[in-house]
């Protein structure tokens, strides 16, 4: 095993690492959940809806609380606002998930280096 290469390996992994520190600790706004177009029914028995013209598109942003989804109404005048925040907040959780599997990489390597270098003790002349 080249504990050179390990090294490197090591180096530029924590480069990447850095980078994702650094988006993290500056976070752009964001809002929970993810956005929902949906398309209704009124309930008014004589409007194009009921003959299958359904309303919409609605948005929503949708989340789980407990192990429940929420939808929770995005105004018109809000959509590319939450639209652009709900994308923040996607961004920031795969960042998150990404600076984690860099942290397992560095320390599986440097692992790696501990066992290239670590030797079992044998005393001299032992049977």
């Amino acid at each position: 095993m080249n504990i050179s290469i390990l090294r490197k390996t090591i180096y530029l992994l924590e480069q990447q690492r850095q980078k994702a520190i650094t988006y993290l600790l500056h976070p752009k706004d964001m809002v929970s959940g993810s956005i929902y177009s949906t398309y209704k029914k009124c309930g008014n028995k004589r409007c194009r809806c009921a003959k299958g013209e359904l309303h919409g598109p609605f948005n929503y942003i949708s989340k789980k609380i407990d192990g429940k989804t929420i939808l929770t109404f995005v105004r018109k005048a809000d959509e590319n606002k939450i639209t652009k925040m709900s994308e923040n907040y996607r961004e920031y959780i795969k960042v998150i998930a990404r600076l984690n599997k860099l942290d397992k990489k560095i320390y599986d390597n440097v692992k790696k280096i501990k066992e290239a270098k670590t030797k079992d003790y044998e005393r001299p002349g032992k049977v």
